[in-house]
């Protein structure tokens, strides 16, 4: 397959720009650590493991990940209410690149990509992590399910991203991590789909082989597939700055 045409990439954010993993396992610790003693009944491990089968990476879906670790370890001097709150205060300072996150981003600007990120979730919450990440200058557009209306991987929030970069579905590569809401509703839209397969991390779901065009284990190999330029770059205000549509 020729990526001579690829003029922007698109990103998922959690899990892909961001280290999901690392980011979360920190806040729990540190969460535990902070109400430690209204939950000297439960084990670090347990309340960090119970976290994590419970979280679906949703910023929406807290509330009742609070009330259910309430529920399962019986804790009463504290109320779901409160170790929400301590989410919505600390959650956001916890964020961490990967190794090679940056310096791709960069790479790719120079080379003249349009860069765009997907995400679910709440757009103010999406555009302080890309600042805390120390990304946001790389980024030209941004799309959420806030913005749009619509969650990956409905195709509604794949097509807003293709609108607001002002290139054809043809010529966008999407990386990401997650198989049902990245790799194949990209391919099904007629981009470029790389799956992003950490080396480090198991997979929970990997995609069929028809709904991949390339799979990566670092973002730096994305410099490697890609040509050293993109081709007919525009030199337009809107190319250049960072632009997030504010519905």
């Amino acid at each position: 397959m020729s990526l001579e045409g690829i003029k922007a990439v698109v990103f998922d954010l959690e899990g892909t720009l961001l280290d999901r993993k690392k980011s979360r396992d920190k806040f729990i610790e540190e969460q535990y650590e902070r109400f430690h003693d209204y939950l000297v009944h439960v084990q670090a491990q347990d309340y960090k493991k119970q976290f994590i089968e419970l979280d679906d990476d949703e910023d929406h879906d807290k509330p009742e990940l609070y009330k259910a670790i309430i529920k399962r370890f019986h804790i009463d001097r504290l109320s779901w209410k409160d170790l929400f709150s301590d989410f919505e205060m600390h959650f956001y300072r916890y964020v961490f690149p990967y190794h090679d996150t940056q310096y791709t981003l960069e790479r790719l600007v120079q080379r003249g990509y349009l860069i765009g990120v997907i995400a679910n979730g709440k757009s103010h919450i999406k555009q302080y992590r890309l600042d805390s990440l120390g990304i946001l200058s790389y980024i030209n557009f941004l799309s959420t399910s806030e913005m749009v209306g619509f969650r990956k991987p409905h195709p509604r929030i794949f097509e807003d991203i293709i609108e607001q970069l002002g290139v054809k579905a043809e010529e966008v590569m999407y990386v990401g991590d997650d198989a049902l809401n990245d790799v194949a509703p990209a391919r099904a839209m007629g981009m470029v789909s790389v799956w992003f397969n950490h080396e480090d991390e198991e997979v929970e779901l990997a995609p069929e082989e028809h709904e991949v065009d390339y799979e990566i284990s670092t973002l730096e190999e994305l410099l490697e597939l890609l040509p050293d330029e993109a081709p007919n770059p525009e030199e337009s205000e809107e190319a250049n700055g960072t632009i997030y549509d504010e519905r």
